[in-house]
């Protein structure tokens, strides 16, 4: 499905050239002893604008009950959302075996990541029972972790047993992995914008403030330029 671009990712995405600008001119991050940071936002914009001239194609056809929907906010409170495929994760995971990491969650962990306004009570009995594994994503524009799938699961758990060390298997995504399975590849390319901005301001927050820190692991954008 292609889908022209409505006005409020127009919005958002002005708003995205806009903190890719005044990244560069940050006073606490000293860009201009980093040329090579320069170069990659100078890149970041050009892609931006190279989506406001494009129509947004959709590559997942699956009902939205398959979908796990989230707004990224940004500074000026405009608004871009994401939608990751449940089945298209599941299915990477074992093609991506040696990047996933299974681990245990403790409920108090991921409980914040609960969507409140989304539960339904009725649901809970069988979420009590389902055992599967909840997945857990990188969530790189924000420096955050984020559920994508399983808050019935976690919220069933809290609510019978109010043990916030209680244990529930799930799966970590790193985001070089996740991405893949958003519904379309503007949101992808919007994701790697996003995400390459923050690590290269978190990357130059943390030298500024005295501390050692590893150079950030940037998506690669020369494909889209």
């Amino acid at each position: 499905m292609i889908l022209n671009l409505n006005a409020q990712k127009v919005k958002a995405i002005h708003s995205m050239i806009e903190l890719v600008e005044e990244l560069k001119v940050f006073p606490e991050l000293k860009m201009i002893d980093y040329p090579n940071y320069i170069e990659q936002c100078n890149q970041l914009k050009i892609v931006l604008l190279r989506l406001l001239e494009s129509k947004e194609e959709i590559t997942i056809t699956i009902n939205a009950g398959e979908l796990y929907v989230r707004e990224h906010v940004l500074p000026n409170g405009e608004t871009y959302e994401f939608a990751w495929s449940i089945p298209l994760l599941k299915k990477m995971i074992k093609n991506n075996e040696n990047k996933v990491i299974r681990k245990k969650f403790k409920i108090g962990e991921v409980r914040q990541f609960v969507d409140s306004n989304g539960l339904e009570i009725d649901r809970f009995d069988h979420a009590l029972r389902n055992s599967n594994p909840i997945y857990v994503v990188d969530y790189a524009p924000s420096n955050l972790s984020l559920m994508v799938d399983g808050n019935h699961r976690v919220a069933s758990r809290y609510r019978t047993f109010n043990d916030e060390e209680m244990l529930i298997p799930g799966i970590y995504f790193p985001a070089e992995v996740h991405i893949k399975s958003m519904a379309s590849n503007h949101q992808k390319i919007v994701f790697r914008v996003l995400s390459n901005t923050n690590r290269i301001y978190t990357y130059l927050k943390t030298l500024s403030e005295g501390m050692k820190t590893k150079k950030p692991k940037l998506f690669n954008m020369e494909s889209f330029l």
